[in-house]
Protein backbone atom coordinates (compact mmCIF):
# COMPACT_ATOMS: atom_id res chain seq x y z
CA UNK A 1 0.00 0.00 0.00
CA UNK A 2 1.11 3.16 -1.32
CA UNK A 3 1.88 6.45 1.45
CA UNK A 4 -0.85 8.86 -0.15
CA UNK A 5 -3.19 5.79 0.06
CA UNK A 6 -2.35 5.17 3.52
CA UNK A 7 -3.26 9.16 4.17
CA UNK A 8 -5.99 9.11 2.41
CA UNK A 9 -7.28 6.39 4.60
CA UNK A 10 -6.17 8.34 7.91
CA UNK A 11 -8.60 11.64 6.51
CA UNK A 12 -11.34 9.41 5.52
CA UNK A 13 -11.30 8.27 9.29
CA UNK A 14 -10.81 11.33 11.12
CA UNK A 15 -13.80 13.55 8.63
CA UNK A 16 -16.43 10.69 9.84
CA UNK A 17 -15.30 12.24 13.36
CA UNK A 18 -14.47 15.96 13.08
CA UNK A 19 -16.61 18.69 10.95
CA UNK A 20 -13.84 20.89 10.03
CA UNK A 21 -10.03 19.79 9.01
CA UNK A 22 -7.61 22.15 8.14
CA UNK A 23 -3.98 22.41 6.80
CA UNK A 24 -2.63 26.02 7.78
CA UNK A 25 0.54 27.39 7.87
CA UNK A 26 0.93 29.83 10.63
CA UNK A 27 4.05 31.56 9.56
CA UNK A 28 2.25 32.80 5.77
CA UNK A 29 -0.62 32.67 7.09
CA UNK A 30 -2.50 30.52 4.76
CA UNK A 31 -4.83 27.23 5.04
CA UNK A 32 -5.73 24.36 2.96
CA UNK A 33 -9.47 22.82 3.45
CA UNK A 34 -9.69 19.01 4.02
CA UNK A 35 -13.38 19.37 5.32
CA UNK A 36 -15.91 21.95 6.11
CA UNK A 37 -19.35 22.05 6.75
CA UNK A 38 -21.19 23.15 3.43
CA UNK A 39 -22.39 26.52 5.23
CA UNK A 40 -18.89 27.38 5.60
CA UNK A 41 -17.96 26.48 1.86
CA UNK A 42 -18.75 30.09 0.84
CA UNK A 43 -16.17 31.46 3.08
CA UNK A 44 -13.57 29.23 1.72
CA UNK A 45 -14.23 30.22 -1.86
CA UNK A 46 -13.80 33.92 -0.94
CA UNK A 47 -10.90 34.17 1.81
CA UNK A 48 -7.79 33.02 1.70
CA UNK A 49 -5.82 34.23 4.60
CA UNK A 50 -6.41 32.10 7.84
CA UNK A 51 -6.44 34.79 10.39
CA UNK A 52 -8.91 36.67 8.33
CA UNK A 53 -11.30 33.32 8.26
CA UNK A 54 -10.98 33.27 11.71
CA UNK A 55 -12.13 36.19 13.00
CA UNK A 56 -14.97 36.82 9.69
CA UNK A 57 -16.33 33.65 10.95
CA UNK A 58 -17.07 35.11 14.16
CA UNK A 59 -18.21 38.94 12.91
CA UNK A 60 -20.49 36.78 10.98
CA UNK A 61 -22.44 35.75 14.50
CA UNK A 62 -21.14 32.10 14.39
CA UNK A 63 -19.78 31.89 17.47
CA UNK A 64 -21.83 32.05 20.54
CA UNK A 65 -21.46 36.11 22.01
CA UNK A 66 -20.39 34.44 25.60
CA UNK A 67 -17.54 32.97 23.97
CA UNK A 68 -16.41 34.98 21.15
CA UNK A 69 -13.97 37.35 23.41
CA UNK A 70 -11.93 34.51 24.24
CA UNK A 71 -12.47 32.81 20.49
CA UNK A 72 -10.76 35.78 18.83
CA UNK A 73 -8.27 35.90 22.12
CA UNK A 74 -6.95 32.86 21.60
CA UNK A 75 -6.95 32.22 18.24
CA UNK A 76 -5.62 35.58 16.84
CA UNK A 77 -2.47 34.68 14.85
CA UNK A 78 -0.03 36.15 16.76
CA UNK A 79 -1.30 34.20 19.78
CA UNK A 80 -1.30 30.80 17.85
CA UNK A 81 2.55 31.66 17.01
CA UNK A 82 3.35 32.42 20.38
CA UNK A 83 1.52 29.14 21.73
CA UNK A 84 3.43 26.66 19.14
CA UNK A 85 6.42 28.94 20.35
CA UNK A 86 6.42 27.45 23.88
CA UNK A 87 3.56 24.59 23.74
CA UNK A 88 2.82 21.53 21.34
CA UNK A 89 -1.12 21.45 21.32
CA UNK A 90 -3.69 23.91 21.21
CA UNK A 91 -7.51 23.26 22.51
CA UNK A 92 -10.26 25.32 22.88
CA UNK A 93 -13.80 24.52 23.67
CA UNK A 94 -16.30 26.85 22.53
CA UNK A 95 -20.20 27.32 21.45
CA UNK A 96 -20.91 27.38 17.33
CA UNK A 97 -24.07 27.81 15.33
CA UNK A 98 -25.20 24.71 13.90
CA UNK A 99 -28.16 25.27 11.78
CA UNK A 100 -29.48 28.08 13.54
CA UNK A 101 -28.87 26.58 16.84
CA UNK A 102 -25.61 27.06 18.93
CA UNK A 103 -23.37 24.03 20.02
CA UNK A 104 -20.42 23.04 22.20
CA UNK A 105 -17.87 22.10 19.63
CA UNK A 106 -14.19 21.41 20.35
CA UNK A 107 -10.93 22.93 18.52
CA UNK A 108 -7.67 21.41 18.76
CA UNK A 109 -4.41 22.24 16.62
CA UNK A 110 -1.74 19.83 15.97
CA UNK A 111 2.00 20.21 14.63
CA UNK A 112 2.51 18.69 11.39
CA UNK A 113 5.47 15.98 10.84
CA UNK A 114 7.53 19.08 9.16
CA UNK A 115 6.46 21.93 11.54
CA UNK A 116 9.59 23.98 12.21
CA UNK A 117 9.55 27.28 14.17
CA UNK A 118 10.09 29.33 11.14
CA UNK A 119 7.45 27.49 9.62
CA UNK A 120 4.62 26.44 11.78
CA UNK A 121 2.59 24.05 9.96
CA UNK A 122 -0.20 22.63 11.61
CA UNK A 123 -3.24 20.38 11.19
CA UNK A 124 -6.85 22.41 12.87
CA UNK A 125 -9.72 19.98 13.96
CA UNK A 126 -13.20 20.69 14.77
CA UNK A 127 -15.74 18.63 15.77
CA UNK A 128 -19.44 18.27 17.75
CA UNK A 129 -19.08 17.82 21.58
CA UNK A 130 -22.73 19.20 21.88
CA UNK A 131 -24.85 16.27 23.57
CA UNK A 132 -21.76 14.72 25.78
CA UNK A 133 -20.80 18.21 27.02
CA UNK A 134 -24.10 19.26 28.40
CA UNK A 135 -24.44 15.63 29.74
CA UNK A 136 -21.24 16.05 31.67
CA UNK A 137 -22.57 19.50 32.96
CA UNK A 138 -25.67 18.19 33.40
CA UNK A 139 -23.48 15.37 35.86
CA UNK A 140 -21.47 17.74 37.23
CA UNK A 141 -24.34 19.79 38.80
CA UNK A 142 -25.89 17.20 40.07
CA UNK A 143 -23.30 15.90 41.88
CA UNK A 144 -22.34 19.59 42.88
CA UNK A 145 -26.06 19.68 44.27
CA UNK A 146 -25.33 16.34 46.31
CA UNK A 147 -22.85 17.67 47.72
CA UNK A 148 -24.20 21.31 49.26
CA UNK A 149 -27.45 19.93 50.03
CA UNK A 150 -29.03 16.93 52.10
CA UNK A 151 -30.94 14.25 50.29
CA UNK A 152 -33.33 13.96 52.47
CA UNK A 153 -34.70 17.47 53.53
CA UNK A 154 -33.11 19.35 50.66
CA UNK A 155 -31.76 21.14 53.52
CA UNK A 156 -27.98 22.60 53.46
CA UNK A 157 -25.56 19.93 54.38
CA UNK A 158 -22.41 19.65 56.86
CA UNK A 159 -20.58 20.47 54.10
CA UNK A 160 -21.83 23.16 52.92
CA UNK A 161 -21.33 24.36 56.97
CA UNK A 162 -18.38 23.72 57.06
CA UNK A 163 -17.51 25.90 53.90
CA UNK A 164 -19.66 28.43 55.64
CA UNK A 165 -16.58 28.31 58.73
CA UNK A 166 -13.99 28.19 56.11
CA UNK A 167 -14.91 31.21 54.32
CA UNK A 168 -16.08 33.03 57.89
CA UNK A 169 -12.83 32.42 59.20
CA UNK A 170 -10.61 33.67 56.25
CA UNK A 171 -12.92 36.84 55.91
CA UNK A 172 -11.21 40.09 57.16
CA UNK A 173 -14.79 42.08 58.02
CA UNK A 174 -16.16 40.08 60.71
CA UNK A 175 -20.08 40.37 61.40
CA UNK A 176 -22.03 39.45 64.05
CA UNK A 177 -23.45 35.79 64.29
CA UNK A 178 -25.95 34.06 65.91
CA UNK A 179 -26.42 30.42 65.85
CA UNK A 180 -29.70 28.80 67.07
CA UNK A 181 -29.33 25.12 67.66
CA UNK A 182 -32.20 22.41 67.38
CA UNK A 183 -31.40 18.92 67.94
CA UNK A 184 -34.66 16.08 67.79
CA UNK A 185 -36.14 14.72 70.37
CA UNK A 186 -36.88 10.65 70.38
CA UNK A 187 -35.33 10.13 66.72
CA UNK A 188 -33.97 7.42 68.21
CA UNK A 189 -36.80 6.22 69.57
CA UNK A 190 -39.34 6.42 66.52
CA UNK A 191 -36.43 4.66 64.63
CA UNK A 192 -36.46 1.80 67.03
CA UNK A 193 -39.96 1.42 67.66
CA UNK A 194 -41.78 2.02 64.43
CA UNK A 195 -38.67 1.83 61.64
CA UNK A 196 -36.78 4.05 59.85
CA UNK A 197 -38.93 4.98 57.23
CA UNK A 198 -40.99 6.57 60.35
CA UNK A 199 -37.84 8.12 61.36
CA UNK A 200 -37.81 9.79 57.50
CA UNK A 201 -41.28 11.36 58.16
CA UNK A 202 -40.27 12.59 61.32
CA UNK A 203 -37.30 14.56 60.00
CA UNK A 204 -39.48 15.95 56.79
CA UNK A 205 -41.99 17.38 59.47
CA UNK A 206 -39.48 18.88 61.38
CA UNK A 207 -37.98 20.57 57.97
CA UNK A 208 -41.02 22.02 57.07
CA UNK A 209 -41.45 23.69 60.23
CA UNK A 210 -38.13 25.04 59.84
CA UNK A 211 -38.34 26.74 56.58
CA UNK A 212 -41.51 27.90 57.65
CA UNK A 213 -39.61 29.81 60.31
CA UNK A 214 -36.61 30.83 59.10
CA UNK A 215 -35.07 31.66 55.49
CA UNK A 216 -33.79 27.99 53.99
CA UNK A 217 -30.51 29.71 53.26
CA UNK A 218 -29.57 29.82 56.82
CA UNK A 219 -30.63 26.15 57.93
CA UNK A 220 -27.58 23.19 58.39
CA UNK A 221 -28.66 19.92 59.15
CA UNK A 222 -25.01 19.13 60.35
CA UNK A 223 -25.93 15.24 61.68
CA UNK A 224 -29.06 12.79 61.66
CA UNK A 225 -30.80 14.49 64.42
CA UNK A 226 -29.13 17.93 65.06
CA UNK A 227 -29.78 21.22 63.02
CA UNK A 228 -28.42 25.29 62.73
CA UNK A 229 -29.53 28.60 62.13
CA UNK A 230 -26.71 30.46 61.54
CA UNK A 231 -28.05 34.33 61.44
CA UNK A 232 -25.17 37.12 60.57
CA UNK A 233 -25.52 40.96 60.86
CA UNK A 234 -28.67 40.59 63.55
CA UNK A 235 -28.45 41.81 67.18
CA UNK A 236 -29.00 39.70 69.95
CA UNK A 237 -32.33 40.34 71.07
CA UNK A 238 -33.15 40.03 67.37
CA UNK A 239 -31.77 36.72 67.56
CA UNK A 240 -32.64 35.60 70.98
CA UNK A 241 -36.65 36.21 69.72
CA UNK A 242 -36.11 34.45 66.77
CA UNK A 243 -35.02 30.89 69.21
CA UNK A 244 -37.70 32.10 71.60
CA UNK A 245 -40.35 32.31 69.44
CA UNK A 246 -39.67 29.09 67.38
CA UNK A 247 -39.25 27.08 70.80
CA UNK A 248 -42.50 28.69 71.30
CA UNK A 249 -43.92 27.20 68.42
CA UNK A 250 -42.85 23.99 68.76
CA UNK A 251 -43.78 23.88 72.59
CA UNK A 252 -47.41 23.64 71.20
CA UNK A 253 -47.43 20.21 70.44
CA UNK A 254 -47.83 17.90 73.26
CA UNK A 255 -44.47 16.46 72.66
CA UNK A 256 -42.15 19.25 71.03
CA UNK A 257 -40.11 18.06 67.91
CA UNK A 258 -36.79 19.53 69.43
CA UNK A 259 -35.17 21.29 71.78
CA UNK A 260 -33.84 24.57 71.20
CA UNK A 261 -30.64 26.73 72.41
CA UNK A 262 -29.12 29.83 70.71
CA UNK A 263 -25.77 32.04 70.95
CA UNK A 264 -24.84 35.15 69.73
CA UNK A 265 -21.27 36.92 69.36
CA UNK A 266 -20.40 40.32 68.17
CA UNK A 267 -17.51 39.87 66.50
CA UNK A 268 -16.25 36.17 66.51
CA UNK A 269 -12.99 34.47 64.78
CA UNK A 270 -14.95 30.89 64.06
CA UNK A 271 -18.60 30.15 63.53
CA UNK A 272 -18.02 27.14 64.97
CA UNK A 273 -17.25 28.94 68.68
CA UNK A 274 -20.89 30.07 68.74
CA UNK A 275 -22.68 26.81 67.59
CA UNK A 276 -20.73 25.09 70.52
CA UNK A 277 -22.40 27.71 72.95
CA UNK A 278 -25.44 27.27 71.14
CA UNK A 279 -25.62 23.77 71.76
CA UNK A 280 -24.58 23.95 75.87
CA UNK A 281 -27.66 25.80 75.64
CA UNK A 282 -29.98 23.23 74.01
CA UNK A 283 -28.65 20.48 76.08
CA UNK A 284 -30.06 22.59 79.10
CA UNK A 285 -33.31 22.67 77.41
CA UNK A 286 -32.85 18.99 76.55
CA UNK A 287 -32.93 18.45 80.59
CA UNK A 288 -35.91 20.20 80.80
CA UNK A 289 -37.85 18.26 77.95
CA UNK A 290 -36.36 14.94 79.97
CA UNK A 291 -37.84 16.14 83.02
CA UNK A 292 -41.12 16.36 81.35
CA UNK A 293 -41.01 13.27 79.13
CA UNK A 294 -38.67 10.33 80.89
CA UNK A 295 -39.84 8.10 78.58
CA UNK A 296 -37.51 9.83 75.76
CA UNK A 297 -34.50 9.22 78.50
CA UNK A 298 -33.54 6.16 76.79
CA UNK A 299 -30.65 6.89 75.31
CA UNK A 300 -29.03 9.24 77.47
CA UNK A 301 -25.76 7.04 78.38
CA UNK A 302 -24.71 6.00 75.00
CA UNK A 303 -24.85 9.61 74.19
CA UNK A 304 -22.52 10.38 76.96
CA UNK A 305 -20.29 7.76 76.27
CA UNK A 306 -20.26 8.87 72.57
CA UNK A 307 -19.61 12.52 73.51
CA UNK A 308 -16.87 11.22 75.92
CA UNK A 309 -15.19 8.47 73.37
CA UNK A 310 -15.16 11.36 70.62
CA UNK A 311 -13.24 13.80 73.20
CA UNK A 312 -10.61 10.70 73.34
CA UNK A 313 -10.48 10.47 69.86
CA UNK A 314 -10.43 13.96 68.43
CA UNK A 315 -7.03 14.08 69.99
CA UNK A 316 -5.84 11.11 67.80
CA UNK A 317 -7.93 11.58 64.88
CA UNK A 318 -3.96 13.02 63.00
CA UNK A 319 -3.12 9.80 63.00
CA UNK A 320 -5.88 7.38 63.40
CA UNK A 321 -8.19 6.71 60.05
CA UNK A 322 -10.61 4.31 62.20
CA UNK A 323 -10.88 2.96 65.30
CA UNK A 324 -13.15 -0.09 66.22
CA UNK A 325 -13.90 -3.15 68.45
CA UNK A 326 -13.99 -6.44 67.63
CA UNK A 327 -15.69 -9.18 69.92
CA UNK A 328 -13.46 -12.36 68.68
CA UNK A 329 -15.97 -14.46 70.48
CA UNK A 330 -19.73 -13.00 69.06
CA UNK A 331 -18.18 -12.04 65.94
CA UNK A 332 -19.55 -9.03 66.45
CA UNK A 333 -17.77 -5.19 65.04
CA UNK A 334 -18.22 -1.67 66.22
CA UNK A 335 -17.33 1.07 64.72
CA UNK A 336 -15.82 4.14 67.36
CA UNK A 337 -15.02 6.84 65.04
CA UNK A 338 -14.09 6.87 61.42
CA UNK A 339 -12.44 9.89 60.56
CA UNK A 340 -12.93 12.18 57.03
CA UNK A 341 -10.65 10.82 54.24
CA UNK A 342 -10.90 6.98 54.81
CA UNK A 343 -13.64 6.37 52.26
CA UNK A 344 -16.12 3.69 52.16
CA UNK A 345 -14.61 2.04 54.99
CA UNK A 346 -16.62 -1.05 55.46
CA UNK A 347 -19.12 -0.80 58.65
CA UNK A 348 -20.98 -4.17 58.80
CA UNK A 349 -22.09 -5.36 62.35
CA UNK A 350 -20.37 -8.68 61.99
CA UNK A 351 -16.50 -8.72 62.07
CA UNK A 352 -16.54 -11.23 59.43
CA UNK A 353 -18.67 -9.76 56.88
CA UNK A 354 -16.78 -6.52 57.65
CA UNK A 355 -13.37 -8.41 56.63
CA UNK A 356 -15.38 -9.39 53.13
CA UNK A 357 -16.37 -6.31 52.35
CA UNK A 358 -12.57 -4.93 53.12
CA UNK A 359 -10.42 -7.37 50.98
CA UNK A 360 -12.02 -6.13 47.70
CA UNK A 361 -10.54 -2.65 48.63
CA UNK A 362 -7.00 -4.02 49.37
CA UNK A 363 -4.11 -4.37 46.78
CA UNK A 364 -4.46 -7.90 45.60
CA UNK A 365 -0.98 -8.44 45.89
CA UNK A 366 -1.68 -8.42 49.78
CA UNK A 367 -5.47 -9.78 49.77
CA UNK A 368 -4.42 -13.18 51.18
CA UNK A 369 -1.70 -11.48 53.76
CA UNK A 370 -4.71 -9.07 55.16
CA UNK A 371 -7.51 -11.98 54.52
CA UNK A 372 -5.47 -14.31 57.29
CA UNK A 373 -3.78 -11.53 59.54
CA UNK A 374 -7.14 -10.02 59.95
CA UNK A 375 -8.94 -13.71 60.79
CA UNK A 376 -9.93 -14.07 64.05
CA UNK A 377 -8.87 -17.48 64.65
CA UNK A 378 -5.11 -15.72 64.13
CA UNK A 379 -6.16 -12.88 66.61
CA UNK A 380 -7.15 -15.26 68.71
CA UNK A 381 -4.29 -17.37 67.97
CA UNK A 382 -1.34 -14.59 68.33
CA UNK A 383 -3.32 -12.93 70.85
CA UNK A 384 -2.15 -15.28 73.56
CA UNK A 385 1.55 -14.98 72.41
CA UNK A 386 1.56 -10.92 71.56
CA UNK A 387 -0.74 -8.31 73.73
CA UNK A 388 -0.59 -6.50 69.97
CA UNK A 389 -0.63 -7.46 67.03
CA UNK A 390 0.45 -4.91 63.94
CA UNK A 391 0.15 -5.92 60.25
CA UNK A 392 1.17 -3.12 56.87
CA UNK A 393 -0.07 -3.75 53.36
CA UNK A 394 -1.27 -1.47 50.80
CA UNK A 395 -5.03 -0.71 49.54
CA UNK A 396 -6.22 -0.04 45.87
CA UNK A 397 -5.20 3.30 46.02
CA UNK A 398 -1.60 2.37 46.41
CA UNK A 399 -1.22 4.04 50.03
CA UNK A 400 0.31 2.21 52.80
CA UNK A 401 -1.85 1.22 55.57
CA UNK A 402 -0.57 0.16 59.15
CA UNK A 403 -3.34 -2.09 61.26
CA UNK A 404 -3.11 -2.42 65.27
CA UNK A 405 -5.08 -5.24 67.45
CA UNK A 406 -4.45 -4.44 70.89
CA UNK A 407 -6.32 -7.06 73.68
CA UNK A 408 -8.58 -4.96 75.63
CA UNK A 409 -10.90 -7.77 77.10
CA UNK A 410 -10.60 -11.18 78.52
CA UNK A 411 -12.51 -14.19 79.14
CA UNK A 412 -11.61 -17.10 81.38
CA UNK A 413 -7.91 -16.02 80.22
CA UNK A 414 -8.30 -15.93 76.74
CA UNK A 415 -8.95 -12.54 74.65
CA UNK A 416 -12.41 -11.59 74.09
CA UNK A 417 -12.62 -8.36 73.04
CA UNK A 418 -9.85 -6.12 70.74
CA UNK A 419 -9.34 -2.84 69.90
CA UNK A 420 -8.63 -2.38 66.43
CA UNK A 421 -6.95 0.53 64.77
CA UNK A 422 -6.11 1.95 61.15
CA UNK A 423 -3.57 4.51 60.45
CA UNK A 424 -2.19 5.87 57.20
CA UNK A 425 1.81 5.54 56.79
CA UNK A 426 3.69 8.21 56.72
CA UNK A 427 5.78 9.27 53.94
CA UNK A 428 9.35 7.87 54.64
CA UNK A 429 8.07 4.43 56.19
CA UNK A 430 6.02 4.12 52.88
CA UNK A 431 8.78 4.44 50.59
CA UNK A 432 10.92 2.14 52.38
CA UNK A 433 7.79 -0.31 52.53
CA UNK A 434 7.71 0.03 48.76
CA UNK A 435 11.65 -0.67 48.40
CA UNK A 436 11.30 -3.54 50.51
CA UNK A 437 8.24 -4.98 48.38
CA UNK A 438 9.95 -4.50 45.31
CA UNK A 439 13.52 -6.40 46.56
CA UNK A 440 11.39 -8.90 47.91
CA UNK A 441 9.19 -9.38 44.68
CA UNK A 442 12.74 -8.97 42.34
CA UNK A 443 14.04 -11.74 44.75
CA UNK A 444 10.93 -14.27 44.19
CA UNK A 445 11.89 -14.21 40.71
CA UNK A 446 15.84 -14.09 40.71
CA UNK A 447 15.07 -17.19 42.31
CA UNK A 448 12.06 -18.70 40.27
CA UNK A 449 14.47 -18.19 37.32
CA UNK A 450 17.61 -20.08 39.32
CA UNK A 451 16.02 -23.30 38.52
CA UNK A 452 16.63 -23.39 35.10
CA UNK A 453 18.55 -20.62 34.31
CA UNK A 454 22.73 -20.84 34.16
CA UNK A 455 22.80 -16.83 34.18
CA UNK A 456 21.07 -14.09 35.61
CA UNK A 457 21.75 -10.36 35.15
CA UNK A 458 19.86 -7.14 35.87
CA UNK A 459 19.58 -4.03 33.62
CA UNK A 460 18.50 -0.96 34.38
CA UNK A 461 16.94 1.17 31.37
CA UNK A 462 17.85 4.75 32.39
CA UNK A 463 21.27 4.07 33.01
CA UNK A 464 21.91 1.07 30.52
CA UNK A 465 24.02 -0.55 33.46
CA UNK A 466 24.05 -4.29 33.75
CA UNK A 467 24.35 -5.90 37.48
CA UNK A 468 25.08 -10.06 37.07
CA UNK A 469 22.95 -12.09 39.92
CA UNK A 470 24.08 -15.18 39.06
CA UNK A 471 26.74 -17.23 36.96
CA UNK A 472 27.17 -20.95 36.62
CA UNK A 473 28.22 -21.85 33.37
CA UNK A 474 30.19 -18.82 32.03
CA UNK A 475 34.01 -18.96 32.09
CA UNK A 476 35.51 -16.54 34.33
CA UNK A 477 36.66 -13.87 31.87
CA UNK A 478 32.78 -12.56 31.57
CA UNK A 479 32.45 -11.89 35.38
CA UNK A 480 35.67 -9.74 34.51
CA UNK A 481 33.85 -8.35 31.63
CA UNK A 482 31.00 -7.61 33.45
CA UNK A 483 32.40 -5.63 35.77
CA UNK A 484 31.98 -2.84 32.93
CA UNK A 485 28.48 -2.32 33.41
CA UNK A 486 27.71 -1.49 30.15
CA UNK A 487 24.89 -3.26 28.28
CA UNK A 488 26.31 -2.46 25.27
CA UNK A 489 29.85 -3.29 25.87
CA UNK A 490 28.92 -6.59 27.15
CA UNK A 491 26.40 -7.39 24.29
CA UNK A 492 29.13 -6.87 21.82
CA UNK A 493 31.67 -8.65 23.57
CA UNK A 494 30.20 -11.45 24.10
CA UNK A 495 28.32 -12.16 20.18
CA UNK A 496 32.13 -11.64 19.18
CA UNK A 497 33.67 -14.14 21.63
CA UNK A 498 30.65 -16.70 21.94
CA UNK A 499 27.44 -16.75 19.30
CA UNK A 500 28.80 -18.64 16.06
CA UNK A 501 29.20 -16.50 12.97
CA UNK A 502 26.37 -17.52 10.68
CA UNK A 503 24.00 -16.00 14.37
CA UNK A 504 26.10 -13.44 14.88
CA UNK A 505 24.16 -10.65 12.79
CA UNK A 506 20.56 -11.87 13.96
CA UNK A 507 21.38 -11.42 17.48
CA UNK A 508 23.22 -8.46 17.55
CA UNK A 509 20.61 -6.74 16.26
CA UNK A 510 18.32 -8.35 18.80
CA UNK A 511 20.32 -7.74 21.63
CA UNK A 512 20.54 -3.96 20.31
CA UNK A 513 19.23 -1.92 23.74
CA UNK A 514 16.69 0.07 21.73
CA UNK A 515 15.09 -3.31 19.95
CA UNK A 516 14.84 -5.15 23.19
CA UNK A 517 13.23 -1.94 24.80
CA UNK A 518 10.73 -1.53 22.36
CA UNK A 519 9.62 -5.46 22.49
CA UNK A 520 9.10 -5.02 26.05
CA UNK A 521 6.93 -2.20 25.64
CA UNK A 522 4.24 -4.47 23.49
CA UNK A 523 4.79 -7.66 26.08
CA UNK A 524 6.54 -7.93 29.60
CA UNK A 525 8.40 -10.93 28.37
CA UNK A 526 10.64 -11.70 24.82
CA UNK A 527 12.97 -14.18 24.40
CA UNK A 528 15.89 -14.96 21.44
CA UNK A 529 17.34 -19.09 20.02
CA UNK A 530 20.91 -18.75 18.56
CA UNK A 531 23.71 -20.55 18.66
CA UNK A 532 26.92 -20.65 20.96
CA UNK A 533 30.45 -21.71 20.68
CA UNK A 534 31.21 -24.59 23.11
CA UNK A 535 33.28 -22.54 25.55
CA UNK A 536 30.35 -20.81 25.97
CA UNK A 537 28.32 -24.24 28.11
CA UNK A 538 31.83 -25.67 28.24
CA UNK A 539 30.46 -28.64 25.82
CA UNK A 540 32.29 -30.40 23.30
CA UNK A 541 30.12 -29.34 20.63
CA UNK A 542 28.13 -26.19 19.79
CA UNK A 543 25.33 -25.87 21.95
CA UNK A 544 21.64 -24.25 21.23
CA UNK A 545 21.19 -20.88 24.21
CA UNK A 546 18.13 -19.17 24.90
CA UNK A 547 18.17 -15.35 25.74
CA UNK A 548 15.18 -14.69 28.17
CA UNK A 549 14.27 -11.34 29.11
CA UNK A 550 11.51 -10.40 30.93
CA UNK A 551 10.35 -6.35 32.29
CA UNK A 552 9.16 -5.83 35.82
CA UNK A 553 5.62 -5.07 36.52
CA UNK A 554 6.89 -3.56 40.32
CA UNK A 555 9.77 -1.44 38.87
CA UNK A 556 9.37 -0.72 35.28
CA UNK A 557 12.99 0.58 34.89
CA UNK A 558 14.71 -3.23 35.62
CA UNK A 559 15.05 -5.89 33.20
CA UNK A 560 16.01 -9.49 34.17
CA UNK A 561 18.20 -11.06 31.51
CA UNK A 562 18.56 -15.16 31.75
CA UNK A 563 20.25 -17.74 29.55
CA UNK A 564 20.53 -21.42 29.66
CA UNK A 565 21.64 -24.23 26.81
CA UNK A 566 18.53 -25.52 25.47
CA UNK A 567 20.56 -28.18 23.15
CA UNK A 568 18.55 -31.29 24.91
CA UNK A 569 15.04 -29.35 24.33
CA UNK A 570 16.20 -28.87 20.82
CA UNK A 571 16.41 -32.48 20.69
Amino acid sequence: MTQPSTISQAINVLAKTYHKILKVNLTNDTYETVKVRSDEMAQVNEIKCFSRWIMNFADMGNVYEGDANIYRTRLHLDALRKHFNENDRFRLRYRRKTDGVFRWVFLEILPDENFTRDNQSVWLYVQDIHDSYVHEMEVQRELEHFCKYDTLTGLNNYYSYQTLCRNFAAGDNKSSVGVIFADLNGLKLVNDTRGHAAGNDFLRSFTRKLVDNFQKDTIYRISGDEFLIVIQNSSRETVGFMSDNFAAYLNQEEVPQASIGFAWSEHPMHIEDVARDAETHMYESKETFYEKHPEYKRGIAELNYKREIDAILQSLSNSYAIMSTIDLIRNSYRVLKSIAGTGHYPTAEKYSTMLEEMIPMVDPDYQELVEDFFSIEHLSREFMKNQTLVCEYKNLRGRWHQATFKIIETLDGKPSKALFILESVDRNRADKLEQHRDLLIEHQIIEGLSKNYSMICRIEISTHKLLLYKNLSLLESITTAMKVLDYGAVVKWFVQKYVVPEDKARVQTFLEFDNVKEKLMEKDECTILFRTTPEFHNTKDVSYSQFYFYRLKTDPDKIVLATKNVTKAMG
